[in-house]
């Protein structure tokens, strides 16, 4: 396969398919030389807030679903559902998480507060666009979070975005943002995580590829091609 570098920009706001605004994983795009874009649009896609019989429900305009950036938050959450709960929106979690990304209560609570301005039912984690919604504005949060701390890494964005997800920032933050000071059970989970996600992306002519620090991610577009 012949890889391609899209072109050069910064996203701030990956995770804005799910209405969640200037927040998302940053990943950095460089170019070697010019190429087109996955999309000619200029921007991502911006939230639509549309007022409901019981709660405001963000949701996306029409728009191109090709956005580099835009693809790679949806295929990171389709990543984390099929490991929290294997795509299965009824299940329960030994803690008592509930739904596609295994929400505790109090997170959904917080969440679901912060994104739809009051705090929305439990029962309703069983929702599944509402579930994936709120587990992708939670995984917005840890980025502000981790950017915050972006002195401190030890490791790349996604695999510490995983990490606060599995383990909580706390813990993540107590271990020095080192991945090898976290559980065994943590690194296992960013390890299937980052492998599914990275397979997703091969799915899509992408993949992530870390720069010489090792803390920024490109995207770079594969190409089919004779030469390697």
């Amino acid at each position: 396969m012949k890889t391609n570098a899209l072109s050069e920009f910064k996203v701030w706001s990956v995770f804005m398919a799910f209405a969640v605004s200037a927040m998302g994983i940053e990943v950095a795009v460089k170019a070697n030389r010019p190429s087109e874009s996955l999309s000619s649009a200029g921007s991502p896609v911006a939230p639509v807030w549309l007022e409901t019989a019981s709660d405001p429900v963000p949701v996306v305009a029409a728009g191109p679903s090709s956005l580099p950036e835009t693809l790679v938050a949806e295929l990171l959450v389709d990543s984390v559902v099929q490991i929290e709960s294997g795509g299965n929106p009824r299940s329960v979690g030994r803690h008592g998480e509930r739904g596609l990304m295994q929400i505790k209560r109090e997170t959904w609570r917080e969440t679901t507060a912060q994104i739809l301005g009051k705090p929305v039912g439990f029962d309703r984690a069983f929702e599944p666009d509402l579930n994936r919604r709120v587990g992708a504005a939670y995984l917005a949060r840890l980025h502000s979070f981790l950017q915050a701390n972006k002195h401190r890494w030890q490791a790349d964005e996604r695999a510490l975005l995983l990490a606060c997800y599995n383990a909580g920032p706390n813990r993540v933050a107590e271990a020095g943002f080192n991945l090898r000071r976290l559980p065994r059970s943590t690194q296992d989970y960013i390890a299937r995580a980052s492998a599914l996600h990275d397979q997703y992306l091969r799915d899509h002519a992408m993949q992530l590829v870390k720069d010489s620090s090792r803390r920024v991610l490109q995207i770079v577009q594969l190409q089919p091609g004779r030469d390697s």
